[in-house]
C-alpha cells in the first residue's frame, strides 16, 4: 500500500476536573468527539520523512518531529504527511493532539498495523495533562479521564503544567466513555485565540492549586446530574449539569482570559434556546446543545458578522472516534 488517508474528529473539552491535587491525582476532565470540525491526513511512503501543512505552515515542524519519532520508534521508513484539512488552532478543539496522533495513527496504518492511540499520543507528546483528545481520536463519545498520579514518583506529575510542558508524563487513563446522543451542538467561534504556549504554562502555574470545595462540586456534578443525564438522553438536565460544571475549578480561570464578547457571545446563545452553553479548553470555541439548533445557527451567523465576525458550525457527536478512508486497513 502506498498511500493512506485519516479522519479524525475534533473535540469539546468542558473542563479539568482536579487541579488541587489534594487526593494523589491532578487534571483529569470531561469532553466529547464532533463530527464536525475534522482533520484530514494523507499519508504515502516516501524517501525521507516530510510534513506540509498549507493550512498552518508554522506547524510543519512540529509535525514533522512527531513524524520521525513515530518512524523511529517502530523502525519505519520515511513517509510524507499532508493535512488536508485541519480545524482553527488554538481554538479549543484540539487540533494540535488531532493532527499529531491522527497522523502517527495513519502511518501505522499505512504499514499495515494499528497501536493504540494512546502509545502514540506519548511519541508525539500529547496527553500530558488531558487524555480527552486522544480517548475522542479513538472511541468518540462522551470521555471521562482519569488524570495523572500527582507528586507520588515515577510516571507522576511533579506540579501543574499544559500538556507542551509535561515532558515524559504519559497519557491518563479512560475511565468512562459513553454514546452520546442524536442532539444538536451549536459550535459558535469568535473572534480570538485560547493561551498557548509560555502564557498557558504560566497561568498554570498561577491559578493552581484550585479551592478542594470546587472540585467536589464537580465531581458531583458529573456524577449525579451529568453522567445519567447523558445515559438517558435527558436534554435539559444534561444542559443545567453543564451549566453548572462551568461556573467552578479551573474553568473559572480559562473564562477569564477571554474578552469580554465571548461573555456576550454566551449569553446571546442562551437567550436563542442553546442549553448547556459553555466555553472548550481554553475558547474562544463556544458550544450550545439542543434538540433543533438550525434557527440559532442563523442567527448565530447573523450576531457574529455584526460583533467582529466567526466561525459558525452545527454538528453531532462523533461516536465512532476517527475513520481509516482508504489504504491499509480500509474503512
Amino acid at each position: 500500500m502506498q498511500e493512506t488517508e485519516i479522519q479524525t474528529p475534533a473535540r469539546l473539552h468542558f473542563g479539568l476536573l482536579d487541579l488541587h491535587g489534594g487526593l494523589g491525582r491532578i487534571d483529569g476532565g470531561i469532553g466529547l468527539a464532533l463530527e464536525q470540525p475534522r482533520t484530514v491526513i494523507s499519508v504515502k511512503r516516501n524517501p525521507e520523512c516530510e510534513a506540509f501543512c498549507p493550512l498552518d505552515p508554522g506547524f510543519e515542524s512540529r509535525l514533522e518531529a512527531a513524524i520521525r519519532a513515530v518512524c523511529g520508534h517502530y523502525g519505519l521508513p520515511g513517509v510524507a504527511v499532508s493535512v488536508k484539512e485541519r480545524a482553527r488552532p488554538h481554538s479549543g478543539l484540539g487540533s494540535a493532539s488531532q493532527t499529531l496522533v491522527g497522523a502517527g495513527i495513519a502511518i501505522c496504518a499505512l504499514h499495515g498495523f494499528r497501536p493504540p492511540a494512546a502509545e502514540i499520543a506519548g511519541l508525539v507528546g500529547r496527553g500530558g495533562t488531558s487524555g480527552i483528545g486522544i480517548g475522542a481520536i479513538e472511541h468518540g463519545g462522551f470521555i471521562l479521564d482519569g488524570g495523572h498520579r500527582f507528586r507520588r514518583g515515577e510516571g507522576s506529575k511533579s506540579g501543574f503544567s499544559p500538556s507542551s510542558a509535561s515532558v515524559g508524563v504519559p497519557p491518563p487513563p479512560l475511565l468512562a466513555r459513553y454514546e452520546f446522543p442524536p442532539w444538536d451542538i451549536l459550535i459558535v467561534i469568535p473572534r480570538g485565540e485560547g493561551a498557548s504556549g509560555n502564557r498557558e504554562r504560566d497561568l498554570f502555574e498561577e491559578a493552581c492549586p484550585v479551592p478542594a470545595a470546587d472540585v467536589e462540586k464537580m465531581c458531583r456534578i458529573l456524577l449525579s446530574q451529568m453522567l445519567p443525564a447523558v445515559v438517558e438522553a435527558d436534554l435539559p438536565t444534561f444542559g443545567a449539569a453543564m451549566e453548572a460544571y462551568q461556573r467552578y475549578g479551573f474553568k473559572v480561570i480559562e473564562v477569564e482570559t477571554q474578552s469580554p464578547l465571548l461573555a456576550e457571545c454566551s449569553e446571546f446563545l442562551r437567550s436563542g434556546g442553546g442549553l448547556g452553553v459553555g466555553m472548550s479548553s481554553w475558547g474562544p470555541t463556544l458550544y450550545a446543545f439542543g434538540e433543533d439548533l438550525s434557527s440559532l445557527r442563523d442567527d448565530s451567523e447573523r450576531w457574529l458578522a455584526s460583533n467582529g465576525g466567526g466561525q459558525v458550525i452545527l454538528t453531532r457527536a462523533n461516536n465512532t472516534g476517527y475513520k481509516i478512508l482508504n489504504g491499509s486497513g480500509d474503512a
